[in-house]
């Protein structure tokens, strides 16, 4: 019998266990959030059209180097500062990413709204156009400021 409950005990245990690894590795956390960011200005500064569109809520809304030869612009994850808000109520991320840009001489401030779609944060590139930085700072709480000095 104590087997038999030990058995229930580690079997519940382990359960749960997998339950919260599952939802965490959704990627729902800010710093999954940073990571796809990333990913994305990476696709962007590569020109690499066909890992680009991996990324997009809404398909053809973004048709950015489609045809170009893609390039290795060198950009890393630690070249770029990640502001990030998130908003509770519509299940969405403000991301600002900030940064040299390694194809020239300017410095890139970019706008990225995630939404969820099919258990997938994708890049609403139309409603990131939208975003206005003051007012999403002023509205929502900042959930995480990666690789910020």
């Amino acid at each position: 019998m104590k087997k038999l409950l030990f058995s229930f005990v580690a079997l519940i245990t382990l359960l749960v266990g997998c339950n919260q690894s599952a939802s965490q590795g959704q990627g729902d956390s800010p710093e999954d959030i940073a990571k796809i960011a990333y990913e994305w200005e990476k696709a962007n500064f590569d020109r690499d059209y066909e890992k680009q569109q991996e990324f997009i809520y809404e398909e053809g809304s973004y048709e950015a180097y489609k045809g170009d030869k893609k390039i290795d612009s060198g950009l890393k994850y630690d070249d770029i500062s990640f502001e990030i808000y998130k908003d509770k109520e519509l299940e969405q991320y403000y991301v600002f990413a900030d940064f040299d840009n390694p194809n020239g001489d300017n410095f890139v401030e970019d706008n990225i709204l995630f939404r969820k779609k099919s258990d997938e944060w994708k890049v609403d590139t139309i409603k990131s156009l939208d975003i206005v930085r003051e007012e999403v700072s002023r509205k929502f709480e900042r959930a995480a400021c990666i690789n910020c000095e």
